[in-house]
Parts: C-alpha cells; sequence; structure tokens
C-alpha cells in the first residue's frame, strides 16, 4: 500500500458506484418476476455495495493516516459472498419464471448454502486463526456466484437475441477473471494499480449497462 495516493483511493469508489447501480437495477429486474422476493434483493445488494465500500474506505483511511483497520478489509467478502449466494440464486429463479417455469424456492436454497459456507469459513478461521482459510473460502464463494450470474445472464440474452447485451455481460466477467489473474502478478506499484482500478471500472460499467440494455428489453413481461 506504500505507493497508493490520495486520487487512487478516491477512484476506487468508482467502481463500487457502478457495481451498486448495475446490482439495483438487476434485483428491480428480478423483482418484477419475483415480487415477493423484492426485499430480499434489495438486502442482497446492501450487502454486496456495502463490501465493496468498505474496502474502499479502508484503502481512503490508509491513504489519510496510515491506520491499518483490518475489519474494513476483511468485510469486502464477509459482506459480498452472502449477498452475491442470494443473487444468483433468485436471477436463476427469474429466469426459470421468464422461460415459463416455476421459480423454486431460491431464497431457501440460498440461505441454505450461505449458513453452509459461514460454517466453513468459521471452521477454517477456528482451526487456522493465524491463516486466511477463511478469506479464499468466502471468496471462492463470492467470485463463483459472480460467474455464474453472468453465465446465466449471457445464456438468457443470447437466446433472446440481445446480442450486445450478451456481449456486454461477457466482456464483464472477462475482466473481472483477468483482474483476479493479474492480482498476484501486478505488483504494487502505482501503474498496476491504476490498470486494476481502472479495468474494474470498465467491468463494473459493463455490466450495469447491460443491465439496463436487459431491462428496456424486458419492459412489460411479469
Amino acid at each position: 500500500m506504500a505507493d497508493y495516493s490520495l486520487s487512487l483511493a478516491l477512484f476506487d469508489f468508482i467502481p463500487v458506484a457502478l457495481s451498486a447501480v448495475g446490482l439495483w437495477l438487476l434485483a428491480g429486474l428480478l423483482a418484477q418476476a419475483l415480487p415477493e422476493s423484492r426485499r430480499l434483493l434489495q438486502a442482497a445488494v446492501v450487502l454486496v455495495v456495502a463490501g465493496g465500500l468498505s474496502k474502499a474506505t479502508w484503502k481512503l483511511i490508509w491513504v489519510l493516516s496510515q491506520t491499518d483497520l483490518v475489519l474494513l478489509s476483511n468485510l469486502l467478502f464477509i459482506l459480498m459472498a452472502p449477498g452475491m449466494l442470494l443473487l444468483v440464486f433468485h436471477v436463476g429463479a427469474a429466469l426459470r419464471v421468464w422461460e415459463g417455469r416455476g421459480p423454486g424456492q431460491p431464497a431457501r436454497r440460498a440461505a441454505l448454502l450461505i449458513v453452509l459456507i459461514s460454517a466453513a469459513a468459521l471452521a477454517g478461521a477456528w482451526a487456522n486463526p493465524d491463516g486466511r482459510t477463511w478469506f479464499f473460502i468466502l471468496l471462492g464463494a463470492a467470485a463463483l456466484a459472480n460467474i455464474a450470474i453472468s453465465g446465466l445472464l449471457i445464456r438468457f440474452t443470447w437466446r433472446q437475441g440481445e446480442w450486445l447485451t450478451a456481449s456486454l455481460f461477457l466482456f464483464s466477467i472477462a475482466l473481472i477473471l483477468l483482474l483476479s489473474g493479474l492480482a498476484p502478478v501486478a505488483g504494487t506499484s502505482a501503474a498496476a494499480q491504476w490498470l486494476e482500478e481502472s479495468l474494474n471500472v470498465l467491468a463494473q460499467g459493463s455490466f450495469a449497462l447491460a443491465v439496463w440494455r436487459l431491462r428496456g428489453a424486458m419492459r412489460g413481461r411479469p
């Protein structure tokens, strides 16, 4: 974090804001098919966005005061994992409704998986209190849920003939995967950090634009 500047710390809030816009639009779209889940979908978005804000705030506090509030950093995946899991199950349920099938029980299935993953993370923290086992469990859950959400939306929009929208979803998740691959090798230089954050802005902006286009295509449908 030595080369992390104030401008970069502030720039880090832009992808969080774009993610918030995209996920809020997505929650509203899903609620059209799953009106009984509207509050739960909104809660899921709040969890994910709060996780992103906590990490961005941690960086800003570090730059301003050199204070390392580890809890703020750790909250990223503690909050994001359950939020993304709630969303992925509801994306699948909404797509089933739009395809003329029953929604199933997305909330119950998501809750069960969240409990299991939380238990695994707690067990990892208990077994290795000085390690990061719990972190990688939550990171893996959030990452897989994110990939699944994009995969489901890509498949649906492609089948609907919304090829540009599908391409935007694909571009977004491809950038996220690229960022995951770059993270261990990019280093901590200012240039590498600016590159990572710029790619993240592109990824979140593409996702928000894709959801906006999908909302337009689905207007008038239940």
